[in-house]
């Protein structure tokens, strides 16, 4: 117990000191890594596997890709000409951003895949338009998370996975449902809460003023490629926007050394550091005793709500499909029988895809960290505006994830039982 809640000071003393002393937090995580572990007696190969390589290099290609994309302007005159498009109804821009991403997703490549183009275009839009780049990011993400709970998705294929010995009837359709239902909840209370609704632009530009130059246009054609590859195909993200930077630079369409100093790495540092010490904390217990607190105040009535509020937390910190996922569903039907009354495993399970997914906007996870990414990408931002950004990515994960428990409270998971 004392060494759960050690590393749990731990990674607080890391983000109070980094943002109280305005010191990249990542680095302030790395630092605190190796005495937390000599405390814990954890060996290092621990602290490394908590480098999230994959996650890095996707963000290390498509940031590298569209970073190419912005210093030719390319982002910039496409994000002019989508607001010239939509004229002075601008308030559907978001409602446009959450559509595509949610239907993108739901055919098949995933969240992360969808998250990390339509984020980034999200994102510059929001900073073209002069709008909430919160309200355009989270709903680019709650677009994707609730599109790949669909069967044929990411998400989708793992649930059904891990439910295969269960025997519970249409399972991966009632998750689906209620998870789009929930997700779509939480986009509706974000358009109102940041006011989509009354965004307004001043659209001064004419069409004529709006036009592409080669290397725009061979730019133009390898986001098409990348769309193409990734959502039709399923390659990964990261490894094809490589690629696909690569032919830019030998074209001479983009130039490598602008295109280098262009990426976020301070953002990457602090993805990678607060991942590492998270390896640490979850090694000494600290994230199991926070689940099991909450564990500790389950009946029939708040069984649910605590599952979705849990899977929440542990996907601010760790993978939802790799870890959140496969460690809560296998205990639903051993819980729902503990608990008794009208609780069912398809109401847990759908508590838990939902809160585990919507917590996606955490700069913690693939989609927020893309979101901080992008922001400092197009804007000569100051560290202390990233860490306010930062800030405000994990309240409103915070504000989704405390929704979906509601709506888990309330019973509204049982209509897809």
């Amino acid at each position: 117990m004392e060494l759960q809640i050690i590393s749990l000071v731990f990674l607080i003393f890391a983000i109070v000191v980094g943002f109280i002393k305005k010191i990249n937090v990542g680095l302030v995580a790395l630092g605190v890594a190796l005495p937390l572990s000599m405390i814990g007696k954890i060996k290092p190969n621990i602290i490394f596997s908590g480098f999230p390589s994959k996650l890095f290099l996707t963000l290390l290609g498509t940031m590298f890709f569209f970073s190419i994309l912005q210093e030719n302007k390319t982002l910039e005159l496409l994000s002019k000409k989508v607001v010239l498009l939509v004229g002075k109804r601008a308030y559907l821009i978001p409602i446009i951003i959450y559509i595509i991403s949610y239907l993108l997703s739901a055919a098949g490549p995933g969240a992360i895949s969808v998250q990390s183009i339509m984020v980034i275009l999200a994102v510059s839009l929001a900073i073209e338009m002069k709008i909430s780049i919160i309200l355009m990011g989270a709903l680019s993400i709650l677009g994707a998370v609730g599109g790949t709970t669909s069967p044929i998705a990411l998400t989708g294929i793992i649930v059904a996975d891990l439910t295969s010995n269960m025997e519970i009837p249409k399972i991966v359709d009632s998750v689906f449902l209620g998870v789009s239902l929930a997700n779509f909840i939480c986009a509706v209370v974000l358009y109102i809460f940041l006011k989509g609704y009354k965004i307004k632009i001043d659209v001064k530009t004419s069409d004529e003023n709006l036009i592409f130059n080669k290397e725009q246009k061979m730019s133009i054609l390898s986001l098409l490629l990348l769309i193409i590859t990734v959502v039709g195909f399923q390659y990964d993200v990261g490894l094809v926007s490589f690629l696909l930077a690569l032919i830019l630079i030998l074209l001479k369409v983009g130039n490598e050394k602008t295109a280098i100093k262009k990426i976020p790495w301070g953002v990457l540092i602090l993805i990678s550091g607060v991942s590492v010490l998270m390896s640490v904390t979850k090694a000494m217990g600290g994230i199991n005793l926070l689940a099991d607190i909450l564990a500790s105040m389950m009946n029939d009535t708040t069984a649910s709500p605590i599952m979705g509020l849990t899977a929440g937390l542990m996907s601010w910190f760790s993978s939802a499909n790799g870890v959140v996922f496969p460690t809560l569903i296998p205990t639903v039907t051993k819980i729902a029988a503990d608990v008794g009354g009208n609780i069912t495993a398809t109401e847990l399970i759908i508590a838990i895809v939902g809160g585990a997914t919507v917590a996606g906007i955490s700069p913690l996870s693939t989609g927020g960290s893309l979101i901080l990414a992008a922001y400092s990408q197009e804007t000569d931002s100051s560290e202390k505006e990233e860490q306010s950004l930062f800030a405000k990515l994990f309240i409103t994960s915070f504000i989704v994830v405390i929704i979906i428990t509601i709506f888990a409270f309330l019973g509204i998971f049982k209509i897809f039982s």
